[in-house]
């Protein structure tokens, strides 16, 4: 029966190699690690007590792949070292090594481990026998954080035995017009990094011992919470760290930086309820402190009655959905452009009569602005005021039509002119209740003015889902799911302008 141990003891030796070569690090990992230890360790060991990923950001992961994967189309022809189970990162590894070996030029997914620290880079090219890093992001400019992410993959592929001529971050440009078929080079920027990323080399290295140190040791690291919780990213541990903070913390007070807050926070000062009332915050600042104290709105009724005085009937209450894909679908048309694509507008010709109600919800499949803007045009051409909620948007986007259909560049300044920003009393603290928490959102603001109006129950509740759920339909073939978010979408843009009609019955009922 020796054979049968002998056997045994090389399937256990081979089980250690395999653990022993397992990656502790990745460059996500790495990166984590460097915004906060705590981060590391409870991603490391206490995984389940991570935050869940919400639609919005899992949307962000999302494209950030179907752009990695456009841009491979810049070096045509090449392999995808990404092995049948795309977490067996050792063979990840082992396929880029056969790659190179049998001299493979341009490799998609390249993988490389050295000292434990798994790098995955999206691209590698050789030209004239010289190696090229390109690392692939869906953003429209270098960060910190992404020379922090090259340098590592410099530090891990550089170790491995690739020699690298250049390291290249490949980025969208956001000049790029979009005039018929898409133009790679165009919508593409690459911008060497390489001297920056040569010259972290010590850093990173220094930092990949720290981390696994960090991992190493059998304690969970004694970190308090701190600015770090939200640069350069906000963490996905805030669940667990941030429990102890309580209802109506001072960082709840906006308008004043962090740091101050992190001072005031740690000298003892967890609650609104507790700051003395002689401190050296802002005007802002102490009338929250006072509504918190009070459990009550402040509310400065001529300034409110100086608000209402700039509407005349009759009023629209107008609302806009944007979508902003990464890359143009629609002629003449930037990356991350704001796309109007529905509205929503409520419609009270007097302050006594009945509302109306229009919409617009573009057909998928086909440039909306065209449709989009003569029927808003046709839904305004009375006179009266066109109140919107955070006039930004709105305004920019008009500005952007006015630019793209000329020939109605006049009507669309004469609607410009007409809008007033309802969020203006809330923003200067004319109106403030507690239970806004120092947010203006429409979300924040019906809670504490109108509770009997809320996005709960909706299967779309919020601007970003709405833009997350338009641009999925260019893809969805399923006509009832079509027809369903549809519905959906129409739903909570009317949702979004009748709060808009609540609320401002309530600033009416105030200034009487």
């Amino acid at each position: 029966m020796k054979w049968i141990d002998k056997y045994k003891k090389s399937i256990f030796h081979k089980l250690i190699l395999t653990v022993l070569e397992k990656h502790i690090l990745s460059k996500s990992t790495f990166l984590r690690g460097l915004q906060c230890s705590k981060s590391l360790y409870l991603y490391k060991y206490f995984i389940q007590k991570r935050d869940a990923v919400s639609k919005e950001q899992q949307a962000v992961f999302n494209r950030g792949n179907r752009v990695g994967v456009l841009a491979q189309k810049l070096f045509p022809g090449g392999v995808d070292a990404t092995p049948a189970k795309r977490s067996n990162n050792l063979a990840a590894v082992e396929n880029t090594k056969k790659l190179i070996e049998s001299g493979v030029e341009v490799i998609y997914e390249a993988a490389f481990q050295h000292n434990q620290v798994l790098a995955i880079l999206d691209i590698l090219v050789k030209k004239e026998d010289k190696w090229y890093a390109y690392e692939v992001k869906s953003s429209t400019k270098v960060s910190p954080t992404y020379l922090m992410d090259a340098s590592l993959q410099y530090w891990v592929i550089s170790n491995s035995g690739v020699s690298l001529a250049d390291f290249s971050l490949i980025i969208i440009n956001n000049q790029y017009v979009r005039n018929g078929s898409v133009d790679l080079n165009g919508l593409f920027s690459a911008k060497s990094v390489l001297k920056e990323t040569i010259n972290n080399q010590s850093f990173i290295e220094e930092n990949i011992t720290r981390s696994k140190s960090v991992i190493d040791t059998p304690a969970e690291p004694d970190v308090k919470i701190g600015e770090h919780c939200f640069s350069p990213y906000s963490c996905d541990f805030m669940g667990t760290c941030w429990k102890s903070v309580p209802a109506n913390s001072i960082f709840e007070i906006t308008g004043v930086k962090k740091s101050e807050l992190f001072n005031l926070y740690n000298a003892g000062y967890k609650t609104a309820l507790q700051i003395p009332e002689k401190n050296e915050l802002d005007k802002n600042a102490n009338i929250h402190i006072q509504a918190i104290k009070k459990n009550e709105a402040v509310i400065d009724k001529a300034a409110i009655t100086a608000f209402l005085e700039k509407i005349k009937y009759p009023v629209f209450f107008m609302d806009f959905e944007t979508f902003m894909p990464a890359v143009p679908l629609y002629d003449k048309t930037k990356p991350y452009q704001h796309i109007p694509f529905q509205y929503s507008l409520h419609y009270k010709k007097t302050k006594t009569s009945g509302l109306e109600h229009f919409e617009f919800l573009a057909e998928q499949h086909t440039d909306p602005r065209r449709a989009f803007i003569e029927a808003l045009l046709k839904h305004t051409e009375s006179e009266g005021t066109i109140l919107v909620y955070d006039i930004l948007m709105e305004r920019n986007v008009l500005n952007g039509l006015k630019k793209d259909f000329p020939e109605y560049a006049s009507e669309i300044e004469l609607r410009i002119d007409r809008m007033v920003d309802l969020v203006q009393p809330f923003q200067s603290r004319s109106y403030y209740h507690p239970s806004m928490k120092n947010s203006f959102s429409m979300k924040n603001l019906l809670p504490a003015l109108v509770p009997e109006l809320n996005y709960s129950d909706l299967n779309i509740g919020s601007g970003s889902m709405a833009m997350i759920a338009y641009e999925n339909l260019n893809k969805e073939t399923d006509m009832f799911k079509i027809l369903e978010t549809r519905e959906s979408l129409l739903e909570y843009c009317k949702l979004d302008t009748l709060a808009m009609v609540k609320v401002f019955e309530v600033l009416e009922s105030v200034s009487k």
